[in-house]
């Protein structure tokens, strides 16, 4: 018997997202989805800054976010404007 999907894995490769800021220290708040639907202000995910490189910490920045199957940030990179 194959285990069902919770969600359909190019769900989870490629997750539009925006920094919103350092609100904890160690932490960085990243907006996921912002603009879509229910989720117009982004869905809030609270970040380890450790793993976000240097030059995608600042407020704004448009990012990529991969996710694995418990939700959780596998990878991020910098989104094209």
């Amino acid at each position: 018997m194959v285990a069902k999907e919770k969600y359909p894995a190019d769900w989870l490769k490629k997750v539009p997202a925006v920094v919103f800021g350092s609100l904890a220290r160690g932490q960085i708040r990243v907006l996921l989805h912002p603009g879509n639907g229910l989720a117009d202000g982004g869905a809030p995910r609270d970040v380890p800054s450790v793993q976000l490189p240097v030059d995608l910490r600042m407020p704004n920045t448009l990012l990529w976010v991969e996710l694995d199957e418990s939700m959780k940030i596998a990878r991020v990179w910098k989104r094209d404007m």
